[in-house]
């Protein structure tokens, strides 16, 4: 009974290893490719573009998102946003 399990189980994974090596081989070869390495980086523009730029916070005061999170939170696990709001 054991090799009936065990069997079809180890030939399962001995194709997995070979399949994900073969890929993994592949991969490889593809990523040193034809092309000499300093052809291979990208130019990134500086300035502008490359910043984050943050949205402002939201308009409600301090009072307003008080008694929004003590309606919201009624029932909720005291976590997160809900804590100190869940009574």
């Amino acid at each position: 009974m054991k090799n009936i399990v065990l069997k079809p189980f180890w030939t399962a994974m001995l194709l997995a290893a070979v399949l994900i090596g073969s890929v993994h081989a592949g991969a490889a070869s593809a990523a040193s490719g034809d092309k000499p390495a300093a052809s291979a980086k990208k130019k990134t523009k500086t300035g502008a573009s490359g910043q984050v730029r943050f949205l402002p916070g939201s308009a409600e005061t301090a009072k307003e998102r008080s008694s929004r999170l003590k309606r919201e939170c009624q029932g909720q696990v005291n976590a997160g946003a809900c804590a100190g709001y869940t009574r």
